[in-house]
């Protein structure tokens, strides 16, 4: 499993309450889940909440009782909690992924009889109100936010009295579905959806809760639909799709075996007048997409207009064969660290068979190594492991140069404040966060230039970190007198950076937030608190409450890595110099390091 499936997975699973409608009848016929019987030797049926539809007489509260536990059903496009629409209701209904989850089952009552439009007739509209506590939402992107509020929230269900019989005809608006916790942990589950830079070249995933629907052939469709447009939410702007415009999928995904095949049309032959780089592009997105995830295929097959396409020499396509479009994750087998004499330092071999039996430590080269380095609190290393950065004691400058024989170190002082992180990207560009904002130094000696991060102005941004992509960023925001931890997007036009607009929180309920570092591509880990009550979790980048990862005494720094295909370390300093590594989130075990500021390349 994944880092962000074990993630989503163990979070999720913390406090839900069991889902029930007792005020439901629960008699009559039982709806048949899935659709295996379509010819596709392969379809596999997803688990759904067993919906019932409406029976004659029930009231406008059993009505709205019946819709909402229908609703955690997704066989058949919603097919049975569409019952309980009126006819215009149905047609406009379109829920998509957008959802707000409610602590166990909400509170429905009767309002009372709507106004009549004929005086002295029978009561043909009534008002049914719905209240719960809310504690997450779903945006229609599939970015779960958890409600920080404590109030219960109402909504409000309008219904019509058709031949006798009452169906709803007014939902509440821009709220998607409704669902308990319970409910919302049984049919939506973490996947990743992949786009690309604006470059074109390089997957940029989108970490996002889906509907689980009825079946994989469901779920796939789903996934290839969201695809087919450029990104929304806080990746806006600075990821795009590779998909043309007006493509759409002609009928459903079809899985064979552990192979899909995506059939796409469109307007007057978009998808299939797609040009060999865009060809590629789509391929690399549908295979990354839809091979990951609990139940995956292993192979994509594309067709334009119904005719199977060739790309790379292939029919099929699988994510090796675009490996390298994703963004290469800094290796770990090498840690770096301010040393006693704070020289900076080199820890090979680390996690390799634990109670650091081959680890060797090294002094790096250069002026970074060497008895006159400029005394550093906290260093940054370059993906390459190339170059270094560090700031020196009380932030009032940061030092950065290569990390070769006879390099010397530049010096960097911020026009005001202090500096309180560094990070290096893929690009070279080295992002610096100080008491005025965040600043990027180009890799050609340029001036710095002020980044423009969407913050309120009385807001500081005291931990920058990009993620190997180059597109998405993790930062710490301070607020008066509370921190939280933020992603965003970053776009480049020149040599000025932006941080689009549409940024949002994660992590939720992380007390006071003081650094943080990439963990893989779906989760950063974040460390909290005080210096004697210091925290470590683990925090989903799709918006999923974090997970407590257990640490010995009180970490002062931390540093993670997640190579594809290798084991995730994460290290911790302590106070005093000790320095520990925790692999695939194991036990922390001691280094032969002693220092402070472990740092891993990027």
């Amino acid at each position: 499993m994944t880092v962000a499936g074990r993630t989503a997975a163990t979070a999720l699973a913390i406090g839900l309450l069991a889902a029930g409608c007792a005020t439901v009848p629960t008699n009559g016929p039982v709806q048949q889940v899935g659709s295996a019987q379509n010819g596709l030797s392969q379809e596999q049926e997803y688990s759904q909440p067993i919906a019932v539809g409406p029976e004659s007489g029930w009231t406008p509260k059993q009505i709205v009782d019946g819709f909402l536990a229908a609703s955690a059903s997704f066989a058949g496009d919603h097919q049975v909690a569409k019952q309980y629409l009126d006819p215009a209701a149905q047609t406009a209904w379109h829920p998509g992924w957008a959802v707000t989850v409610v602590r166990g089952r909400p509170t429905t009552t009767y309002v009372g009889p709507l106004p009549k439009s004929v005086p002295n007739q029978p009561d043909l509209r009534a008002q049914v109100k719905v209240t719960g506590l809310p504690v997450a939402t779903i945006t229609g992107s599939g970015q779960y936010q958890i409600y920080s509020g404590s109030s219960t929230k109402s909504y409000d269900f309008s219904l019509v009295s058709i031949n006798g019989q009452w169906r709803i005809d007014g939902l509440p608006t821009s709220q998607g579905l409704l669902l308990t916790q319970a409910d919302f942990q049984h049919v939506y589950q973490p996947r990743d959806l992949y786009f690309l830079s604006q470059s074109g070249n390089t997957l940029v995933p989108d970490p996002v809760f889906v509907p689980e629907q009825a079946t994989n052939t469901e779920l796939a469709t789903g996934l290839v639909k969201a695809l087919l447009q450029d990104p929304t939410g806080w990746l806006a702007g600075a990821a795009v799709t590779g998909f043309p415009a007006h493509a759409q999928p002609i009928g459903q995904v079809r899985i064979d075996g552990q192979n899909a095949t995506v059939n796409l049309g469109g307007e007057h032959g978009k998808a299939l007048k797609a040009s060999q780089r865009q060809r590629e592009q789509m391929a690399a997105q549908l295979a990354w997409t839809l091979t990951s995830g609990p139940k995956p295929v292993q192979s994509v097959e594309l067709e334009l207009n119904s005719q199977p396409v060739r790309i790379m020499s292939s029919q099929y396509q699988d994510p090796q064969a675009y490996q390298g479009w994703m963004a290469p994750q800094p290796a770990g087998s090498s840690l770096y660290f301010v040393g006693s004499n704070s020289s900076v330092q080199i820890l090979s071999g680390i996690g390799q068979s634990g109670a650091g039996q081959d680890e060797r430590v090294a002094t790096v080269p250069g002026q970074a190594g060497s008895t006159d380095a400029p005394p550093l609190t906290s260093i940054a290393i370059s993906p390459k492991g190339t170059s270094v950065a560090g700031i020196a004691g009380g932030g009032a400058a940061v030092y950065f140069g290569p990390l070769s024989r006879g390099a010397s170190l530049k010096e960097w002082r911020p026009p005001s404040g202090s500096c309180t992180s560094v990070n290096w990207d893929a690009r070279g560009d080295l992002w610096v966060t100080t008491g005025d904002g965040v600043w990027m130094l180009p890799p050609n000696g340029g001036s710095a230039a002020l980044v423009t991060v969407p913050v309120p102005p009385e807001a500081d941004v005291t931990d920058f970190m990009v993620a190997p992509d180059g597109v998405r960023v993790a930062m710490i925001v301070h607020d008066g007198s509370s921190s939280h931890v933020e992603v965003g997007a970053i776009t480049h036009s020149g040599q000025a950076a932006t941080v689009q607009q549409q940024p949002v929180t994660i992590g939720a309920g992380i007390p006071q937030p003081d650094a943080l570092s990439w963990y893989g591509t779906d989760d950063v880990v974040v460390l909290a608190g005080s210096s004697t009550s210091a925290q470590l979790d683990e925090v989903p980048l799709n918006g999923g409450p974090p997970t407590i990862i257990a640490t010995p005494g009180a970490p002062t720094s931390v540093t993670a890595t997640s190579p594809i295909g290798s084991v995730a370390d994460i290290v911790i300093g302590l106070p005093g110099g000790k320095i520990m590594v925790s692999t695939d989130l194991g036990a922390f075990q001691p280094t032969r390091a002693a220092g402070q500021s472990p740092a891993y390349p990027g």
